[in-house]
């Protein structure tokens, strides 16, 4: 099947901060490939909803509407707030209506795929998809708030950096006598790479949403990873799909696999040999020609 739309992984709201993709500095603009829009109102997600921007995929089969997924973000943001202030997860849930169903929905989920040998019916089958989806929705969601987080704690580190270099060059402090360590003279400070949130993650979720006949533009650890694990080719007929510059299309390299193989899995889990994780996708990155 020929692929007619492209799609970015697993970042939904932009790349990397600086300085945590090594690789970031050659990697070509590509703006043919979208990224996935986690299902926020516009306005949550730096669109002007009067001329909603181009480079994003919306996905017709989401189960929550933009306020239910505002919704959804917030009580996330909640619990969030709660980790980070040291306060008892199960303090901050007990008060949430809505996280009291979504514990229900989880129990639920787990009582209709429990039923081995037992056919769902039709009316449970469909709730059974509702559920997953409604699951996935939020695990994307759960992703969105930790991109912005990482994306706040850059922000904060870069502030660090050039507020120490003005104050140094206001005493006077000469640059031997600054104290070791510190990110004088404008340098960051490193961030940990176990902040950024699992590719893993972001692709089985994103998965439940990706149209079939949709290539996948990775970056990032999962561009890494990718590049180790499948068998990848020259593709610059793909360049035209990615809206890359001619004189860039010798990079474009390509690979088809499941995402069970892409995941690293030797066969395909449980049931899925024909189901999310076993379509067969087209893989897309770049290597330095």
């Amino acid at each position: 099947m020929q692929a007619t739309l492209c799609l970015r992984l697993p970042f939904l709201r932009g790349p990397l901060p600086r300085g945590l993709d090594p690789d970031a500095a050659s990697a070509p603009a590509w703006p043919g490939a979208l990224r996935l829009w986690p299902g926020l109102p516009d306005e949550l997600c730096g669109i002007d909803a009067a001329s909603p921007a181009p480079d994003r995929h919306r996905p017709a089969n989401y189960p929550f509407s933009p306020r239910e997924a505002a919704a959804c973000l917030a009580d996330l943001r909640q619990m969030d707030m709660a980790a980070l202030s040291g306060l008892p997860l199960g303090v901050a849930v007990a008060d949430n209506a809505r996280n009291a169903r979504r514990l229900a929905e989880l129990a639920a989920l787990k009582e209709l795929g429990g039923r081995d040998g037992v056919a769902p019916s039709a009316a449970e089958a469909a709730r059974h998809d509702r559920l997953e989806r409604e699951q996935a929705q939020k695990a994307l969601l759960w992703l969105w708030l930790q991109e912005e987080r990482l994306a706040e704690l850059a922000e904060l580190a870069r502030n660090y950096a050039r507020n120490a270099n003005r104050l140094s060059a206001a005493l006077g402090v000469e640059e031997d006598e600054r104290p070791r360590g510190l990110p004088f003279l404008d340098a960051s400070i490193a961030l940990d790479p176990a902040l950024i949130p699992p590719w893993r993650l972001a692709a089985v979720n994103a998965a439940y949403f990706l149209p079939r006949e949709a290539a996948l533009a990775v970056e990032g650890p999962m561009r890494a990873d990718l590049l180790e694990r499948l068998d990848f080719s020259l593709a610059p007929h793909c360049a035209e799909l990615l809206g890359c510059p001619p004189e860039r299309a010798g990079e474009i390299v390509q690979a088809r696999a499941p995402l069970w193989r892409a995941l690293g899995h030797s066969r395909p889990p449980g049931r899925d040999a024909d189901g999310l994780l076993g379509v067969e996708r087209l893989w897309l990155t770049w290597r330095r020609a």
